[in-house]
């Protein structure tokens, strides 16, 4: 997938003014351990951050995914468990008529990291771009939820938790999950039956003193 598109529409910019905040969140999310490459959901008019990580794009409007493929919200044409990381960048906003974390959760391989990016609605960054509109973006608490009810293991540090909890505080509100590796399989250990050799036995050349 290459980076470039011209299938963009007019949407709201995605929050661009934070790509550098946004940036520093995502090599932090990835940081351990650190995918070969990602797969970033965003809408088509969302910069992506600016990063070392070897990255492919799926945009998105209103209705579905616009580029490099066109596909439903929800129904990705990627494998299960197939891709070792995902960003997902504000796919919450009001514009965005779907819920695409449950496709993102099929197609991230077990133990991989997803990281989710939404603007906080309580900042006045978000009433800025969206207007009345934010109040429609979750909340912190909400935000967790989400994740937690696709069984997703939350790796959130104190001082984020923190943070996220003072309403208007942060202007970005980030997510790092973990989907659970597979258990690995035990195979049962089976011993064959012991099976006694036919014939006599040597007699011993060893003799009592």
């Amino acid at each position: 997938m290459s980076e470039k598109h011209s299938n963009a529409r007019r949407m709201p910019a995605g929050f661009s003014g934070l790509q550098t905040l946004e940036a520093r969140l995502v090599e932090a999310g990835f940081a351990h351990p650190r995918p070969r490459w990602i797969l970033e959901v965003a809408p088509t008019a969302s910069a992506s951050p600016q990063t070392d990580l070897n990255k492919s794009r799926v945009l998105v409007d209103a209705d579905s995914c616009c580029w490099p493929f066109r596909a439903e919200l929800e129904c990705w044409p990627l494998d299960d468990d197939s891709v070792p990381g995902v960003l997902m960048r504000h796919v919450w906003q009001p514009a965005v008529r779907g819920n695409l974390l449950a496709e993102a959760t099929r197609v991230l391989k077990p133990g991989g990291v997803l990281v989710s990016v939404s603007a906080n609605p309580w900042h006045r960054m978000a009433w800025q771009e969206l207007g009345r509109s934010a109040m429609r973006l979750p909340s912190w608490p909400q935000f967790q939820l989400m994740h937690a009810r696709c069984n997703l293991q939350l790796s959130i540090s104190a001082n984020v938790q923190l943070r996220g909890l003072v309403p208007g505080l942060f202007p970005v509100l980030a997510v790092v999950a973990r989907k659970p590796a597979e258990p690995a399989r035990i195979e049962p250990v089976r011993f064959r039956q012991p099976q006694v050799a036919a014939g006599s036995a040597v007699p011993s050349q060893c003799r009592a003193a």
